[in-house]
């Protein structure tokens, strides 16, 4: 039995239809029913970097948890350095930002996206394993007035990480190849632009308000909330076309040493 050969890289047009579908629903469908799940794990996404920036500066990270408002808190333990503790409230937006491009570098090198999604998977699990309580700590008034936050939160994250992953192992297993592809270019995209959704909320434009990482960044600096939500902005739309510049790039680099280049036909 022969094997099935792999499918051609995604094409550049469909990779930009994705792009372009995810930016839209990003501005005006944000708060819709259909992006719900979507918003859950890009929080999911968001609260793991500001754990894993927490962890590589030497704080022990206490609890990862979202909410059914599609809030997240993420517990560490105290540095008591002023530069770690503004690196870990930015560790949010920029890990997801950061975790966006490269997905979106290797959405565009993937074949059929299975292994992207398998990837996406393992990480799910192995935030449950390590930094999901089946009972947090009280997030206190202020965070479950802002986020919607509550001790049942727990449950919650552990029940949306088994059901979103059992939803994208059953994509990346049986689903065709177009809807894993798209389906990765989309979280990827997404992730990127999450911080559009804390600047419109900061601007009066979103439903977002009361606590949130720029208003922490501005306890800390004592700048304007609004100036640190349009800087993690920036760095989302910059991390998303990097990532974009490194696929087309890689592709006009690959299309000058095909065998074909150069020749003409009538």
């Amino acid at each position: 039995m022969r094997p099935v050969p792999e499918p051609p890289p995604m094409t550049t047009r469909a990779l930009l239809a994705c792009l372009v579908l995810a930016t839209v629903a990003s501005l005006f469908l944000w708060q819709t029913v259909w992006l719900y799940p979507f918003r859950l794990l890009v929080t999911l996404m968001h609260e793991s970097g500001h754990a894993l920036t927490a962890w590589a500066l030497g704080s022990h990270v206490g609890s990862v948890t979202i909410s059914p408002a599609t809030g997240g808190l993420t517990y560490h333990s105290g540095t008591g350095s002023l530069w770690k503790e503004l690196l870990i409230s930015s560790g949010g937006y920029v890990g997801s930002s950061v975790a966006g491009a490269l997905l979106l570098v290797a959405a565009g090198r993937m074949r059929s996206g299975r292994a992207l999604l398998w990837g996406l998977v393992a990480w799910m699990v192995a935030v449950a394993v390590l930094w999901v309580p089946l009972l947090p700590p009280d997030p206190g008034s202020a965070h479950a007035l802002a986020t919607g936050s509550s001790r049942s939160d727990g449950l919650f994250t552990l029940g949306f990480i088994a059901g979103m992953g059992a939803l994208l192992g059953l994509v990346a297993w049986k689903g065709p190849v177009w809807l894993r592809r798209g389906l990765v270019v989309w979280i990827a995209a997404l992730s990127c632009l999450m911080a559009l959704q804390d600047i419109k909320g900061l601007l009066g434009f979103g439903l977002e308000v009361g606590v949130s990482d720029a208003h922490t960044m501005a306890r800390l600096t004592y700048l304007p909330a609004p100036l640190w939500a349009a800087v993690w902005m920036l760095v989302s739309l910059g991390a998303m076309w990097l990532g974009l510049r490194s696929i087309l790039r890689r592709r006009r680099l690959l299309a000058s040493r095909s065998p074909m280049a150069g020749l003409s036909f009538r």
